[in-house]
């Protein structure tokens, strides 16, 4: 069996499925076997934005028979390959198929399902990337400073007037195997590892019904997030400031400040960077580079007290 998950979503599970019929399980290995050079890379080793980044194929039992030659977990439909124009083919067939492998559900099936219409997204957006492959940035290696209490600088509005803690930017704890494939953007806000790819309101019993920043902010404050209209008292440090973007009626993403003044986010099972789709580092999330998520909702205040799941 193999498990084949679509990397791109930050805020919702990304689509995944698990391939059971060993004849075309053993088809597309031993298509990649025989082309690896070209169309398979390393996960995580390509673009790396927000949006579709690359579909990983990996093995769903200890068991699983494999080709020497291709990695147990291998990525196609990436910029990591050699030859990415076959990479995204292979990936766009490999999709093609998605909807057939539905009836073996997972837990990521209840936020997206593996149906038509997913399946539909994924290939458009697929064939907008093989179009014009993005380019990819790495990670700057930044020194880490205490966090400090401070005002929220720059921004207008009642948020200039709060006390927020601005904690040092500290990606590599996020990016530890055992941490960043179970952790999104919602957890990077929150500062809080859950490993159970957060999402708003759940913690509380409420679902997001629509991805609309409306419904998503309404989420957010039955978890105890709170507006830039209203202060949050020292009771409630470390008390971080986070912005809210919509891909519309698709996904969600966050942003949290830093004490160095940019802003950082975890593009759903990624790493964490402090850096938009053009590679540069976000000094303002409303005019970065966001891909798809062009709706900007706002900034707000996340305390301690504040729960997540």
């Amino acid at each position: 069996m193999l498990r084949v998950e679509v990397e791109i979503f930050s805020g919702r599970p990304n689509p995944a499925w698990i391939i059971t019929d060993e004849s075309a399980v053993r088809a597309l290995l031993s298509e990649v076997a025989d082309t690896a050079e070209e169309v398979a890379g390393l996960p995580r080793e390509g673009f790396d934005g927000l949006g579709y980044r690359e579909v990983v194929v990996s093995a769903a039992s200890d068991d699983q028979a494999w080709p020497g030659s291709v990695p147990r977990e291998f990525a196609i439909g990436t910029t990591a390959a050699r030859n990415v124009a076959r990479s995204v083919d292979l990936a766009r067939r490999v999709v093609s198929d998605m909807p057939r492998h539905a009836g073996r559900a997972l837990h990521e099936h209840l936020i997206t399902p593996v149906d038509e219409p997913m399946r539909d997204l994924v290939l458009h957006e697929l064939d907008r990337f093989a179009e014009a492959p993005p380019p990819f940035f790495r990670n700057p290696r930044l020194p880490s400073y205490p966090a400090v209490g401070t005002t929220a600088p720059e921004e207008s509005g009642p948020a200039a007037s709060c006390l927020v803690e601005l904690g040092n930017y500290n990606p590599a704890f996020w990016n530890r195997p055992e941490v960043q494939p179970y952790n999104n953007c919602y957890n990077y806000a929150a500062d809080k590892h859950t490993d159970s790819i957060a999402q708003p309101g759940r913690a509380h019993g409420t679902d997001i019904r629509a991805y609309a920043c409306s419904d998503v902010i309404s989420a957010m404050f039955v978890d105890g997030v709170v507006g830039s209209a209203q202060c949050l008292p020292d009771s409630e440090r470390p008390r971080w400031y986070i912005a809210l973007v919509i891909w519309p009626g698709t996904d969600f993403h966050f942003y949290r400040k830093h004490q160095e003044l940019f802003w950082g986010h975890k593009p759903g099972r990624d790493t964490a960077r402090n850096y938009d789709n053009s590679g540069v580092p976000i000094n303002n999330p409303e005019t970065a580079n966001r891909g798809n998520y062009r709706d900007f909702c706002g900034y707000f205040y996340l305390g301690r007290s504040v729960v997540i799941r």
